[in-house]
């Protein structure tokens, strides 16, 4: 009798597990492998801002699909905040403030405030975006109109000093939280003067005509530019949410 209760008690252990929402923090990709072995075979790789589920940890890694183990070091399972992101858009609040010096609309302070609880969920914790310029704003002439409306916005990356790395993190958090992003000057543009990130919140009703032609440019993975170019930041993928799609 003992020992079929040890059995039963045994297999519960094994059968339970539990399963945690985590978020990719590895910059830009992060190893999956057939084992929980830093040896393991790389059986694929995930960007940075997927979500995943760690469904069982062992030696250090995260099994996050059968046969799939990636290291805990780089996964974020503290992420209970941003939980309900990704299948609910923001609220339709188009009340419009001056905002860290710029005008908005509540609904894009909304979705960068969603951005910045990605960036300290990939390691950039206190991380405030910067904003050069807003909305409902025409007085840029090199905007050709995009800025005219509702849910555009220019940010700083001089913060960062223009560092890699923490440019990918913050183009990828705008993505995540549903903005049409991109990094412009890193590559040859020409706003190799001026770097900063350029995005459009996916789905403002208030988005001038150049802003959602930029959006649409953004699905069909360009650079919302003049000329319809490759998407500079194209290795870092598209974490768009499912709302936003």
């Amino acid at each position: 009798m003992h020992s079929l209760i040890a059995i039963l008690a045994f297999s519960f252990t094994v059968l339970y597990i539990p399963i945690h929402s985590c978020i990719v923090k590895a910059n830009p990709t992060l190893n999956v492998r057939k084992t929980p072995s830093a040896s393991g075979t790389i059986v694929k790789s995930l960007y940075q801002g997927t979500t995943v589920n760690c469904l069982e940890k062992k030696n250090g890694f995260c099994r996050v699909g059968t046969d799939q183990w990636a290291s805990s070091e780089y996964i974020n399972c503290a992420t209970s905040k941003s939980d309900s992101y990704e299948y609910t858009a923001p609220k339709a609040d188009y009340t419009r403030k001056t905002w860290r010096g710029v005008k908005l609309n509540q609904r894009t302070i909304d979705m960068i405030l969603r951005a910045e609880v990605y960036m300290e969920q990939m390691g950039m914790s206190g991380f405030q975006f910067s904003l050069s310029q807003g909305s409902y704003s025409s007085s840029v002439a090199a905007s050709a109109g995009t800025h005219d409306g509702g849910g555009a916005i220019d940010i700083r990356t001089s913060v960062v000093n223009n560092d890699k790395k923490k440019v990918d993190t913050m183009v990828v958090a705008l993505r995540k939280a549903g903005f049409a992003a991109w990094s412009r000057g890193r590559v040859a543009d020409s706003f190799q003067n001026n770097k900063h990130i350029h995005a459009i919140a996916i789905g403002d009703r208030e988005a001038s005509s150049g802003a959602k032609n930029q959006v649409a440019s953004f699905k069909r993975g360009r650079n919302g530019l003049k000329g319809d170019g490759a998407d500079p930041d194209a290795y870092l993928s598209r974490a768009t949410p499912a709302w936003a799609k």
